[in-house]
């Protein structure tokens, strides 16, 4: 098979053995907090998805060319920009379909339900009857957030995970929501064009001012249809036209010729269905190999497994070395050092030492309320700045409009989508950047009291009772990447910083459709030319145009207002869960420190050399699984070394 993981499956399978084994050596420390770390690791790794998203124009083949890449035709053919819907597509063993509505919860849904619903009826122009029904359809539509669709695909069986977004073309809002929201959190962008109207104004618009601030590396270039070019030598000259004019713009674009129709018969035919065209004619059914798809969907899986799948898994790897480290200055070496402590005066520096962690407590607790109220006074202010930026596009809009009215509505449409889509791409790079910023400032500036409190603390503690390093134990430590400056609160730090491009992130689980509320525009926009409004009001057709874009950035204002909101909202909910569990979690780690203290004190000089036979195997086994981690972090460091010995 072209397309294939066992790469990437295969480490993730080392890398969750090494997790298990981590399990059982903490567990056998009894250290909750750090359990709780562990499997919520586990869980990020186990859960872990390829995220694949597909983009074009109307007319495209879309739908065709995903239900190549599946081998089922899962889902129907629809070029109307009023029904089209993010789908998400999934494995499950058990086939289903649900909707995600915006403020209905979900529903499962049948196929025909789920057909009927992408392709209803075209109104008749005029019919009022006709166009009320329409306008229902376009209506219960527009309450849908996105489509879940589950099924036993092979493509999808190893956590592959297939985004398919509306078509867009010049104007449609869903292109910022795709380009800000969607590829930034995907692992690979394919980006649909057609052989027979290759590149469009449109499309190359799309490229220079959308998609080249996002990570060019994750594009691929495909470009359907080419069943539709008369010869071989066709095909060359499309292509060569395709890499002339994107090597400006992607440097070395990934460009695929394919024909999903082929690819998709082929499919079908090997799954056993009888296949039949116009009339009742059998249909002809080509090799794999001449439809192109082997080519796109192997380099495809090189990509994901060897450049995306390596990050996933080194992610979660280091914060598990991190871990190791931890445990073995706090609980291993802590403990072995209390085995030869004094014990004079020992109960008296503990019971003293004890109200302080009362206070940090406590303090850890006055200063999340003050972070939560200083966010809230930061929120106002984001809320303005973005308010005001937000007008000038549309304004800029409108004057382009103004100023070149005299063109087609497709060449101003052109205009204004060339006018206003770097100011909304910067815009949202400056969103992003103030909302984390703004974050870690607040955190850093009602904490660092707390902070410093906090190592004071743990430096005092050290110091309760004698220690000797004569049998102090040893560990490599293996450095993944750079120190930053100390905080007890660097993994929040770390969050925010990664939190836009990821989806699983605190940010990210917000889900795959919440920022994407611009979809409903288009229908409301679609209906109103489809259905004839200048018959109605007499308006020409630029005025239609103008009143239909005034429409549009008033509506897109108001769903950018709440996305924001709703992304703040959230980021400072998971800011408060985190914070809340670092602290507690670090008061119970010296809780269970300051215990074992008194411990050990009654232990007698037998139990003290059983208790350093343990405490040396557990050491042991730590550095034994910390070694492995350090293996397997090079390999995935890599991915070309190891690309070399993976058979297709």
């Amino acid at each position: 098979m072209s397309f294939s993981l066992d790469f990437y499956t295969g480490k993730k399978k080392q890398l969750i053995e090494q997790l298990n084994k981590l399990y059982v050596v903490l567990q056998d420390l009894g250290n909750q907090s750090d359990l709780k770390k562990l499997s919520e690791a586990k869980r990020q790794v186990m859960e872990e998805q390829f995220q694949i998203v597909v983009v074009g124009e109307f007319s495209r083949g879309k739908s065709t060319f995903i239900n190549a890449l599946l081998g089922k035709k899962i889902l129907p053919s629809s070029a109307r920009p009023t029904t089209t819907l993010l789908n998400v597509i999934s494995y499950s063993k058990e086939p289903f379909i649900k909707l995600h509505f915006r403020k209905k919860g979900v529903k499962e849904v049948s196929e025909e339900f789920f057909k009927k619903l992408v392709a209803p009826k075209e109104p008749i122009p005029g019919d009022l009857l006709s166009e009320q029904e329409y306008e229902r359809q376009v209506e219960l539509f527009q309450t849908i957030e996105f489509a879940e669709l589950g099924h036993p695909l092979t493509f999808c069986k190893d956590g592959v995970r297939i985004i398919d977004t509306p078509g867009t073309n010049d104007l449609d809002p869903a292109r910022e929501q795709l380009t800000n929201s969607i590829i930034p959190r995907s692992d690979a962008a394919i980006l649909l064009l057609s052989a027979i109207k290759i590149l469009s104004e449109s499309e190359i618009s799309f490229l220079k001012d959308r998609i080249l601030a996002s990570d060019i590396q994750k594009i691929f270039i495909v470009v359907n249809q080419k069943d539709l070019l008369e010869n071989k030598q066709e095909i060359e000259k499309v292509y060569q036209y395709a890499y002339k004019n994107l090597k400006t713009i992607l440097h070395d674009p990934k460009i695929f010729m394919v024909s999903a129709i082929d690819a998709l018969n082929t499919r079908r035919h090997a799954a056993g269905e009888e296949l039949k065209g116009r009339r009742g004619k059998a249909v002809k059914v080509k090799p794999l190999e001449e439809s192109g798809y082997p080519d796109l969907e192997s380099a495809l899986a090189d990509f994901l497994q060897f450049d995306r799948g390596a990050v996933k898994l080194r992610k979660p790897l280091q914060k598990m070395d991190k871990l190791i480290t931890e445990v073995m200055a706090k609980q291993i070496d802590f403990e072995f050092n209390t085995l030869h402590q004094q014990k004079e005066g020992l109960q008296e520096k503990v019971a003293a030492f004890r109200p302080r962690l009362d206070l940090v407590r406590r303090a850890g607790k006055e200063s999340l309320k003050k972070i939560v109220i200083e966010l809230d006074k930061e929120e106002s202010k984001m809320a303005r700045w973005y308010d005001g930026q937000l007008g000038k596009i549309s304004n800029k809009g409108l004057d382009t409009f103004d100023r070149n009215r005299h063109l087609s509505v497709n060449d101003i449409s052109s205009a204004v989508e060339g006018a206003i889509a770097p100011l909304e791409r910067d815009l949202h790079e400056k969103k992003k950047e103030k909302m984390t910023d703004t974050a870690k400032r607040v955190i850093d500036d009602m904490s660092r009291q707390l902070n410093n409190e906090w190592f004071k603390l743990e430096g005092e503690l050290q110091n309760i009772g004698s220690y000797h390093t004569d049998h102090h134990l040893t560990h490599s430590v293996v450095p993944y990447e750079k120190e930053y400056e100390h905080s007890i609160f660097d993994d929040i730090f770390e969050e925010l910083d990664s939190a836009w491009g990821r989806s699983n992130s605190f940010i990210g689980k917000v889900a795959i459709g919440a920022g994407y509320v611009a979809t409903a525009v288009i229908g409301v926009a679609s209906f109103l030319v489809r259905a004839g409004w200048s018959w109605l009001t007499g308006e020409d057709e630029k005025t239609k145009f103008r009143r239909k874009l005034v429409s549009q950035f008033e509506t897109t204002e108001a769903q950018r207002k709440l996305s924001l909101k709703n992304e703040w909202d959230g980021m400072v909910k998971a800011i408060t869960k985190q914070y809340e569990e670092i602290v507690n979690d670090n008061v119970l780690q010296v809780e269970k420190q300051l215990n074992q203290l008194l411990e050990n004190t009654m232990l007698e000089e037998k139990e003290i050399e059983i208790k350093i036979e343990q405490l040396n195997r557990r050491s042991n086994a730590l550095k034994k699984i910390q070694h492995d981690l350090s293996i397997l972090n090079k390999d995935l460091m890599n991915p070309m070394k190891q690309k070399v010995g993976v058979k297709r």
